[in-house]
């Protein structure tokens, strides 16, 4: 029996082929995770950056190098959305992203989804380097394998293992030193990959930025 990475990537090359119904099941399977991805960090272009995705996947003439469609697809999410902030950005200094977008889902409208301890983990995420934002990202919220997120950002695992682990100790570094009540910073500590991986579905969930 294939297996489902496999079929997931005999899947892409029968959509590139014109099979529709191939499409639509990579679509139902990816569409809301790639969506998530988009709206923690630009989420007001979240579904033009989704659709586009997709799009790049489609017009792609190349035998995917990686060996699964989710390491593929999340390689290029992280492109597009480089390339936005790119020209969104690019007469700004802001190198760590401190404007960030996980800023645009703390809205008056949306704080009601929102615990203090992701008010104060969005905070913390937001003042690291992109590259971390996204690699935390993909491990605890959008849930890839090591191996996958090695695929999307064009490195090797070994590489992937020290940087998330260099991630997570910055992340708790500026929890630590952010301001806010003890209870809520304690809780947080506690289980900062819970909370971490928390964010999926409050991001999957949360209305598209107007």
């Amino acid at each position: 029996m294939t297996s489902e990475p496999h079929h997931e990537l005999a899947l892409l090359y029968a959509w590139r082929g014109g099979d529709r119904r191939a499409g639509d099941e990579l679509m139902r399977a990816y569409y809301p995770q790639v969506l998530g991805f988009f709206r923690l960090r630009a989420p007001e272009v979240a579904d033009d950056l989704t659709q586009r995705t997709f799009l790049a996947c489609t017009e792609g003439r190349d035998r995917v190098a990686g060996s699964s469609f989710r390491g593929y697809v999340f390689g290029a999410a992280r492109k597009l959305l480089y390339k936005h902030l790119d020209s969104t950005q690019r007469d700004t200094r802001l190198a760590d992203f401190r404007a960030g977008q996980p800023q645009s889902l703390l809205t008056p409208s949306r704080v009601v989804a929102l615990r203090q301890e992701h008010w104060l983990l969005l905070r913390a995420l937001e003042r690291l380097p992109l590259e971390q934002q996204v690699l935390l990202g993909l491990h605890y919220v959008h849930g890839l394998l090591v191996r996958e997120i090695g695929e999307a950002m064009d490195v090797p695992v070994s590489t992937v293992t020290t940087r998330l682990a260099r991630a997570r100790q910055a992340l708790k570094d500026q929890v630590d030193t952010l301001k806010a009540p003890t209870r809520v910073r304690e809780a947080l500590a506690a289980d900062l990959d819970t909370w971490t991986r928390s964010l999926g579905p409050l991001a999957a969930h949360v209305p598209a930025a107007r």
